[in-house]
């Protein structure tokens, strides 16, 4: 067998020496050494289990061009769901990176290193659930991945219901390694560098191992790639391709709703760096100030990353050893923000102001302004365009006891996970509001009367000057664990078929999170921002056993049953998960196996303790507007005031066109908070698969699995309590019962004056009858079913010309069914039109080797999906395939020198005529980087 291989990687040589040196011999007499597994507890001789487990090596991640952890995973065929990614700017966690298996979401994956948890990043994923952020795991520690696609709480606990992660750390190298690297995209932009020293000793008793790397990416912007650097990128040919009306002042009753953009938009006493005056015609908007806003957007953030992996192993005795394992990461990122500021908005300000100068339609002055907005670009205020930045820290180690006694394993050790997090930007104070209205003049019609500095509000901006109108707001976070751990395995007794073998496994565990806002965010201080605060901690206790039972010489079974207590205030208590798996060896060759499991996942910490989370939104107020109906065509309404109904009526957003659904759209504030009194999530995990090692050319496997998820936690959102209060009201739920009491206490509207009194106690105005603040929450009632083929195909053969490897695997998703509340039916939305979870997956990786060269083509695919049309007129998109190209040569046995191609061929996501907005594809299922170039140069000494 020509093992060339590790040619690619001399760490992975490395690496390969030191374990087979240990698994080969053991005081001069030969072994078979019993290793561990992602699946299992037991130290087993066959790593086939009962359970499919698809592991990523170091060596794969240089071959296919993985930059990073995040990388790798995000390959798999398993990562079928979307993410939030960089390009969402706006969303609570943009500098995290989260995985998706299966499209269950990011909270249903449980990450692992070296079997320990990692703590959560401290900001909720969407505001929600929590999860770990793969851009916080050094690469250069990384040996291998490996990925179990399928329940795993009983062996593992918590969140491990779509699969569990696990990601194995370098031990035992032997050698020290320097390896530098640079590269840069195919535009000239976004250059990356990084350097890494990796190495190990080892003596009788110690062995010592340890990783250094610094990595640092540039920034990169919509406007560096062709693909949407302008307006006129845009793929829907409806699309009003303009120029943005990036600073605007909105008045009613005027010849053009737009005003002020000649007096002062980027005149010569009051420039501004990027803003013209054009004209927009449609909508009597009229003169407009603005730029093309569509090449300032965020692809990428800067980072710059420093950390450290240390791992020690020292023998006390021949069966006795201490290990201690490690590691420390900080990141400083760098994003685009462009605050998007409100000087006014009829929903945050208690309805329009009076402004006594703008010309009106009668020809006298005077007119009310609806909206001021404006965009203020992070080049303005900054040197590098980078207006929003995150720094953050996480460290994570484990120590213990380890060894052999009377045949039998056991380890004892304390871990303890941390991750730091903070976040600033800049944003609209209410004060700099107020400078820049002025003082009220009186009032016009119940408006307040204002003459705002449009000087201010129209002109550029400096790093000095902003403070006019902002200030820095700042978000910090810390999450932690720490573990305590002890387990037990070996044979129990000898069987017919074998041994009995065991493992015995206990678990203390605290943890805590804390999300903290700044304090002016939570008494609104700043315009329009609102956020979150979460601050909790709880102790949890797990005993769990595992047995691998040898039934018949072809024919083992694995049961294994975990009991997991929460010692907290909520109502989850204890949990009891099991599991059973069978393998059928008929042959050397096939493997037949199937595993059946119960899963569950404890609330998330956020969804406990969040102290305060806030939003502004709109839905559909739908009793006020069926009251509105009933007024127009009765000109009466039983428990209003016909005038005030009658002026929200005329002012709102009022849609009577259908004769069954009656809209009027309302503008409220949304608050939510934790509840102890959620229950754990339930599932189940079934999968059966078939391995056929025909020979070292050829082997292959196919799997099916089938996941359900029952119980799940789902945000009572603002549009379900309107929709079910609107139910409670017309005989669809019965108007006293606890229910819809429950939906009526949530939500408070203003009185028949248009006045309302906000969470902070202030008096606030609006549209008489409509809603103000809708108090949202968590419950338990969602459910869903996914289910799907995994297929996997791989070996290598030898020929004159060198020899040749390759792997593919494919997803296919055969079921995917939910229900969103508890009462209603289970619907299949495989086919949905409202489903954008990829339901093909592919990869198809290739390497050619000889002598000191070698070659690797990896080829990612991603299947159809439906563009952004309406629903009901979706079409799909093509498949999306992204190649990327590997070439391999060692100038010596010391130095070696790597070329890779990331995305060969400059492929861009699909093109969708009906996605009218930035990015023009749906973020976080693809992307638009684009052609990168890097060099790598390893050197052993």
């Amino acid at each position: 067998m020509n093992n060339n291989l590790g040619r690619l990687s001399p760490i992975a040589i490395a690496m390969t020496m030191a374990a087979s040196s240990m698994a080969s011999e053991v005081n001069g007499v030969n072994t078979i050494e019993r290793v561990e597994v992602t699946s299992s507890r037991i130290k087993r001789v066959d790593v086939e289990g009962a359970i499919n487990v698809h592991s990523i090596s170091s060596s794969d991640m240089v071959r296919n061009g993985f930059d990073s952890v995040y990388d790798a995973l995000m390959g798999s065929v398993a990562a079928g769901g979307a993410v939030l990614g960089e390009v969402e700017t706006g969303s609570y966690t943009p500098g995290a990176k989260e995985l998706n298996l299966r499209g269950l979401g990011p909270e249903y994956t449980l990450i692992l290193v070296n079997g320990k948890r990692l703590a959560y990043y401290p900001m909720p994923f969407g505001g929600q659930t929590n999860f770990v952020n793969l851009d916080m795991i050094p690469t250069a520690m990384v040996e291998r991945i490996d990925i179990q696609t399928g329940g795993a709480s009983a062996i593992y606990g918590s969140d491990a219901m779509a699969g569990v992660v696990n990601i194995i750390t370098k031990k035992g190298i032997d050698g020290h390694f320097i390896d530098a690297k640079f590269g840069q995209d195919t535009y000239g932009k976004g250059d990356k560098k990084s350097l890494t020293f990796v190495g190990g000793t080892k003596s009788d008793k110690l062995t010592f191992d340890y990783a250094l790397e610094y990595k640092k990416e540039d920034a990169l912007l919509s406007g560096d790639r062709p693909f949407h650097d302008s307006v006129w990128d845009n793929p829907d040919p409806d699309a009003n391709k303009e120029v943005n009306r990036s600073i605007t002042v909105w008045a009613e009753n005027t010849e053009y709703r737009n005003q002020y953009s000649k007096q002062f938009c980027n005149t010569d006493d009051n420039p501004h760096p990027s803003a013209i005056q054009h004209f927009v015609s449609r909508n009597g908007y009229g003169p407009s100030c603005g730029w093309d806003e569509t090449g300032d957007k965020l692809l990428r953030n800067e980072s710059e990353t420093y950390s450290i992996y240390l791992n020690s192993e020292y023998a006390l005795s021949e069966s006795m050893s201490l290990f201690a394992n490690g590691f420390y990461i900080q990141q400083d990122k760098k994003g685009r923000r462009n605050p998007f500021l409100w000087g006014h908005l009829d929903s945050i300000h208690g309805g329009n102001f009076w402004d006594p100068d703008i010309e009106n339609k009668d020809g006298g002055y005077g007119a009310p302004v609806k909206y001021m907005w404006r965009v203020l670009s992070d080049d303005e205020y900054t040197d590098d365009g980078l207006g929003r930045i995150f720094n953050d820290e996480s460290l994570s180690f484990n120590f213990g006891l380890r060894g052999e006694v009377a045949g039998f394993y056991y380890s004892v050790g304390y871990s303890h996970a941390n991750y730091d997090f903070a976040d600033r930007y800049l944003s609209h104070t209410v004060e700099g509001n107020k400078r820049l209205k002025g003082p009220k003049l009186g009032e016009v019609d119940g408006m307040a009367v204002y003459r705002p500095n449009y000087k201010l509000w129209f002109g550029g901006v400096t790093a000095d000057s902003v403070s006019e109108l902002m200030d820095w707001s700042t978000y910090d976070g810390n999450s932690f664990n720490d573990t305590i751990t002890a387990d037990l395995s070996g044979d129990l007794f000898e069987l017919p078929a074998g041994p009995l073998q065991f493992s015995a496994y206990i678990e203390l565990m605290r943890e805590g999170t804390r999300a903290t806002p700044d304090s002016r965010i939570l008494n609104k201080q700043f315009v329009g921002l609102t956020g979150v605060v979460t601050d909790g901690e709880r102790d949890r206790y797990a005993a769990a056993f595992e047995f691998l039972v040898p039934i018949a010489q072809e024919l083992s079974a694995e049961a294994a049953v975990r009991y997991d207590y929460y010692d907290d205030a909520s109502q989850v208590g204890g949990a009891m998960t099991s599991q059973l798996g069978l393998t059928y060896k008929p042959s050397e060759q096939i493997v037949i196996r199937s595993a059946f499991g119960t899963t569950f996942r404890g609330p998330d910490m956020s969804s406990l303790y969040q102290g305060f989370s806030g939003n502004f939104g709109s839905s559909n107020d739908r009793i006020t507007a069926d009251a509105c109906r009933t007024l127009i065509n009765t000109q009466q309404a039983g428990g209003y005031n016909t005038q005030a109904l009658a002026h929200t009526c005329a002012t709102g957003d009022l849609d009577l066109t259908s004769n069954n659904i009656s809209r009027l759209k309302a503008d409220f504030e949304t608050l939510s908070a934790g509840d102890l009194t959620l229950e754990e999530e339930t599932g189940s995990s079934f999968t059966a698969g078939v391995v056929y090692e025909y020979s070292d050319e050829l082997s292959f496997n196919i799997d099916f699995y089938s996941i359900k998820i029952e119980n799940k936690i789902k945000k009572l959102d603002a549009t379900y309590i309107l929709d079910k209060l609107w139910l409670c009201e017309n005989g669809g739920e019965k108007a006293d019962s606890s229910l819809c009491n429950n939906m009526r206490n949530r939500v408070k509207r203003y009185d028949e004056h248009g006045k309302g009194v906000d969470r902070l106690g202030n008096g606030i105005a609006g549209l008489a009858y409509t809603p103000h603040t809708i108090q949202e929450g968590y419950i338990n009632a969602a459910e869903r079913q996914d289910a799907g083929i995994d297929l996997g195909i791989r070996g290598f053969f030898d020929t004159d010309f060198g020899t040749f490897r390759y792997k593919a695997d494919y997803n296919r998703v055969i079921k995917k069914k939910e229900r969103i509340k508890a009462e209603d039916p289970l619907v299949d939305i495989l086919n949905d039109q409202d489903n954008r979870d990829f339901k093909e997956l592919g990869s198809f990786a290739t390497t050619w080797e000889q002598g000191d060269t070698s070659v690797s083509w990896l080829m990612l695919y991603k299947g159809k999906m439906w563009n952004n049309a309406e629903y009901g007129e979706r079409q799909k998109l093509p498949a999306w395939i992204k190649h990327n190209l590997t070439l391999g040569q060692h100038i010596n046995d010391e130095t070696r020198l790597i070329f890779t191609v990331k995305n060969l061929l400059n492929a861009m996501p699909p093109q969708d005529e009906t996605f009218s907005s930035y990015p023009f594809y749906h973020g976080g299922r693809y992307d638009s980087i684009g052609r990168e170039f890097s060099l790598r140069l390893t050197y052993q000494f």
